[in-house]
């Protein structure tokens, strides 16, 4: 039987749902890519489906063939609340449940961004993140809007990952 779920109909990715959630009440449902960042080159077109296999590819600029792992040092089940410091000055509700989903699983690194990483140099990060795959000028969000939800993620990553990466083959 084939693993039929929710999927993005437009490029064939796995979906997720999202909880709203403040202060102990449901504010609502949404649905996300499954991705480090929500795409800015496309919005998600839901549908039902088997959602496509994906090789691994860098969390941070997107290049195929990551070599490091960066697991995550939190522990959810550890504990019903931990705090985070999470920069979602410019991020909507979805963006910022996605940052803290963030939290929960580990992220690749390609090499270039690994090292971007070690010196902790977020801008140039996103600089690489964005010159891989630039902001198209009709796509569905600005640069902007792209660079805040590259900033909230990484924020989360930093935040939840200051230990050493591991090589990615260990996975």
């Amino acid at each position: 039987m084939e693993d039929i779920g929710f999927m993005c109909a437009r490029c064939g990715g796995e979906v997720h749902d999202v909880t709203h959630n403040r202060e102990g009440s449901l504010d609502g449902v949404g649905y996300r890519h499954n991705r480090r960042v929500e795409p800015w080159d496309h919005e998600l077109e839901l549908a039902v489906g088997e959602p496509a296999e994906q090789d691994p590819c860098c969390d941070f600029c997107g290049a195929d063939g990551p070599s490091w792992l960066y697991y995550p040092t939190l522990d959810p089940d550890d504990t019903d609340m931990f705090e985070v410091e999470l920069d979602t000055t410019h991020l909507s509700d979805d963006d910022t449940a996605v940052a803290v989903l963030n939290m929960l699983y580990p992220w690749y690194a390609c090499d270039t961004c690994s090292v971007l990483v070690a010196d902790r140099n977020v801008d140039v990060l996103i600089d690489r993140a964005l010159d891989v795959t630039p902001v198209p000028a009709e796509g569905p969000v600005d640069e902007t809007t792209a660079r805040a939800r590259l900033q909230g993620s990484f924020s989360v990553f930093f935040t939840t990952r200051p230990g050493r990466p591991q090589p990615s083959r260990a996975v």
